[in-house]
């Protein structure tokens, strides 16, 4: 086991039907200056990130990406791929055997960096032969309760 790694199972949260009934983006809502309010149903950009081909979701198990705004609880929509660019952040699997939630640097003689977007947490680097991408986030969904 990797030092500060935290192990999760890989177990998709149980995938949303075909045609989901009844999610509608009504339109926009401002955090800061008022906006008129003008309904705008836009039903499919919103359903398209969540239901697109090779699409999961994993829900979040702690804190380690929360300088990235991804928090416990969070719901995190990924794209299943085996490539990731410098800066995605992406589910790997280490050894086989865990898997993890990071930012992803490419690093010189075959080196992965997995970045910790939480000030106390620590990077890890390893050979990229002991990682394989699973997907990279593409949306996320927090519930207030």
């Amino acid at each position: 086991m990797l030092p500060n790694a935290r192990s999760a199972s890989f177990r998709p949260i149980t995938p949303l039907p075909a045609r989901p009934q009844g999610l509608f983006a009504l339109g926009r809502v401002a955090a800061g200056i008022p906006l008129e309010a003008i309904e705008d149903r836009q039903r499919g950009e919103l359903l398209a990130m969540l239901t697109a081909p090779g699409r999961y979701a994993l829900q979040v198990g702690d804190d380690s990406m929360s300088e990235a705004g991804i928090l416990a609880g969070d719901i995190v929509v990924i794209q299943s791929q085996q490539q990731a660019a410098n800066g995605d952040i992406v589910v790997a699997l280490l050894d086989g055997e865990q898997v993890i939630l990071k930012r992803i640097r490419h690093r010189a003689g075959n080196r992965i960096q997995l970045l910790a977007d939480n000030s106390n947490d620590l990077d890890q680097v390893l050979d990229a032969s002991r990682m394989v991408i699973q997907g990279r986030v593409i949306g996320q969904i927090r519930s207030y309760r």
